[in-house]
């Protein structure tokens, strides 16, 4: 079996690098033939050509109407791939790579079955492109969260429709002492109540609502509060907009982009991730509490599929600023110890890498 991974982003990582990582390592680890196409520019294509040079292929995956000639020279590339390596599967990972996987297919009358990942929390367009797509061109869907399943319109969509919740590295991602050294250079002190996300600086990741509930603190507690992101800096507006504005500044750390967030993470009392789109599932969520640290999440799409509510984490509602700020009140009355211990178990029974990648390989054959 030859099976070939598509990824349009092209940017440094995020949930689609870290699926595609797991999967393609997963399927060479039980022999199966796994190739894989993203951007020549993007952190997967180079994190996975280091190891695997003669299975990384470089196309971009344009997707707008005004790309057509790069379009139709990808779509050229990608015959010349599937032909040569004789694949019989393309597990498509966005709409970008799914339409010219679908073009490539249409074009040249290929028989090779396509498996479609769906990331994103955006329900399915009814017309007779998406029904195109996600019908005679899509054999089999994956969504990583019941929110997603339960989005899905159309009983034929349904039927072909598998949950397979994202799993990840249990062994990479486990309890560990603080990093005395991040602790240090970002000046917290014994006393102090860290939060820490590695979803992302986005606004769509919602950490604005954290910091602005904790602006409303009284001051003893507020000085207290240590927010921590890791991620892409994010423009001088926004902080400008969301920091500064709220003189936050003292308490607020956009640490930039890592490579390995576990020594972040490390620091932690408490984990959040309390986006209001987009979100799925969160691997971040996940690799936060195999660490040991329970999360703060709001309750868009699957995020609360992660959380036993008050038992290894919390779940609050998208936005509301005054839910965030009530649990700030209460925070040091809770046992954040027993919180992790509890984070961890949860991490072990349910967010192990075996039992993803088994249930995604039993797609293919």
């Amino acid at each position: 079996m030859n099976i070939l991974y598509t990824n349009f982003h092209p940017g440094n990582g995020g949930g689609h690098t870290t699926y595609l990582t797991y999967l393609f390592n997963g399927a060479l680890s039980q022999n199966i033939n796994a190739f894989i196409s993203a951007p020549e520019v993007s952190k997967l294509n180079k994190d996975l050509k280091k190891k695997h040079p003669n299975k990384v292929f470089d196309i971009d995956f344009p997707g707008k109407p005004k790309e057509i000639f790069n379009i139709i020279k990808n779509i050229k590339k990608l015959k010349n791939i599937i032909i040569e390596n004789q694949i019989d599967i393309v597990h498509v990972n966005g709409t970008p790579d799914h339409k010219v996987v679908m073009l490539c297919k249409w074009f040249y009358k290929f028989n090779f079955r396509i498996i479609r990942t769906k990331h994103d929390s955006f329900k399915i367009k009814q017309n007779w492109f998406a029904n195109k797509l996600y019908g005679k061109y899509t054999n089999q869907m994956v969504v990583v969260s019941n929110f997603q399943y339960n989005q899905v319109i159309t009983n034929k969509l349904k039927k072909k429709t598998v949950v397979i919740h994202n799993g990840i590295d249990l062994e990479y991602f486990q309890p560990r002492e603080k990093s005395q050294d991040l602790i240090k250079q970002f000046n917290i002190q014994d006393k102090d109540i860290v939060f820490v996300s590695v979803a992302g600086t986005a606004l769509h990741k919602g950490w604005q609502f954290l910091v602005e509930a904790a602006s409303k603190l009284d001051d003893e507690l507020r000085n207290r509060i240590k927010i921590i992101i890791v991620g892409n800096l994010p423009k001088n507006e926004v902080v400008e907009q969301y920091i500064n504005q709220l003189n936050m500044q003292d308490n607020v750390i956009f640490t930039g982009f890592m490579d390995d967030v576990r020594e972040a993470i490390s620091i932690a009392d408490i984990g959040f991730v309390l986006s209001i789109g987009v979100e799925t599932i969160s691997f971040a969520c996940r690799e936060m509490m195999a660490m040991g640290k329970p999360v703060l999440v709001s309750d868009y799409a699957g995020l609360s599929e992660n959380i036993n509510n008050n038992q290894d984490g919390w779940i609050v509602k998208k936005e509301p600023i005054s839910q965030i700020q009530k649990f700030l009140q209460r925070v040091e009355r809770l046992d954040l110890n027993q919180f992790s211990q509890s984070a961890n178990k949860k991490s072990k029974q349910e967010f192990g890498l075996k039992h993803f990648i088994d249930k995604t390989l039993e797609i293919y054959s």
